[in-house]
């Protein structure tokens, strides 16, 4: 990645080329998922689809973020979750964008 531009410059960009500022944002987004490792790339795209799904949804940056943020914390509370062992059933994760979603059968795990 380049050096970025300073806070000043950015903050300054913002308010007279905003599509500049889009365009710099978008080719760092970019750069840095083709930097990751390629078997994760995917997942990162997918990421950042969602990502700017959200900020196309909302009318302003500050409602973008807070959703951004909520999703950022709905993630991080899952991996809580699987990190001390608890499943969907003893511990639910609540979102308000979890579908709803019909009764999961289980299946004995094969013996090889």
């Amino acid at each position: 990645m380049n050096k970025w531009p300073s806070f000043d410059q950015l903050s300054k960009m913002a308010e007279t080329h905003p599509d500049a500022l889009e365009q710099f944002r978008q080719k760092e987004v970019d750069a840095l998922i083709a930097s990751a490792p390629e078997d994760i790339q995917r997942r990162l795209r997918g990421l950042q689809f969602q990502i700017d799904c959200q900020r196309r949804l909302h009318s302003s940056p500050i409602s973008a973020c807070v959703a951004i943020s909520k999703m950022m914390h709905d993630s991080v509370s899952r991996l809580h979750h699987v990190l001390n062992g608890l499943t969907e059933e003893s511990a639910p994760v609540e979102t308000s964008a979890q579908a709803d979603r019909g009764r999961v059968i289980p299946f004995p795990m094969a013996v090889s």
